[in-house]
Order: C-alpha cells, then sequence, then structure tokens
C-alpha cells in the first residue's frame, strides 16, 4: 500500500488546489435562496476529483516512462554490443583457425567496441 501513498498526496493536494480556485471564481454564482447551489457544488466537487485524478494518472504514467525510456535505450545499446561481440568472436575463431591450419589470414576485423577499424 506504501506504493501508492505517494498518489493519494498528489490527488489531494491537486484536488483542494483545484476545488479552492473553482469555488473562488464561482462563489459569487451561488444563490442561496434556490436548490441550484447545490448542482453547482457538486459540478464543482466532480470536475475537482476528476482533474486531480486526471492529473495522478499523468504523474503516474510520466514518471514510468521517465523509468522505462533509459532501461530501452540500455537494453537496446546491449543488444548492440551482445552483436558487435559475437562478430568479433566469429572473426577470431576465423583468425585462429587459419593460424593453427597455416593458411593466410586476410579478413579485416570488424568495426566495434573492440576497436577495429577495418584495416
Amino acid at each position: 500500500m506504501e506504493r501508492w501513498g505517494k498518489y493519494w498526496v498528489i490527488y489531494y493536494i491537486v484536488f483542494l488546489a483545484v476545488l479552492a480556485f473553482l469555488l473562488s471564481r464561482h462563489w459569487g454564482g451561488l444563490n442561496w435562496d434556490d436548490e441550484s447551489y447545490v448542482f453547482l457544488l457538486a459540478a464543482i466537487f466532480g470536475l475537482s476529483a476528476g482533474v486531480a485524478l486526471t492529473f495522478t494518472i499523468c504523474t503516474e504514467f510520466g514518471g514510468r516512462m521517465v523509468l522505462l525510456i533509459p532501461a530501452a535505450i540500455n537494453k537496446l545499446k546491449d543488444e548492440g554490443r551482445k552483436e558487435a561481440n559475437q562478430k568479433w568472436v566469429g572473426w577470431n575463431e576465423r583468425r585462429m583457425a587459419a593460424e593453427r591450419d597455416g593458411l593466410p589470414f586476410d579478413e579485416p576485423p570488424p568495426a566495434g567496441p573492440q576497436g577495429g577499424n577495418g584495416r
């Protein structure tokens, strides 16, 4: 339950801020002589709750994106490194096999994180 505690705090802060703003904007429009003020108050409370909930959900979504985007980028980088390392391992195995068999080996090293420049 602790994971969601911070979101309740955000929700209530935004709810109270929007509620105070809307009440200050519409206080003069409240007609206390008939029951129409009930509908206006209900609309203000409903709008405040909706705005607070939307803001809280967007905060959660934005926070997750801030964490997920770098993780996805790092995953792509790791996959690229693995692919480059596989190329180097294959090249080195072919080089060692040629050296072991006494054959010439003129295949240029692959470019990648090992520092090969294709010469």
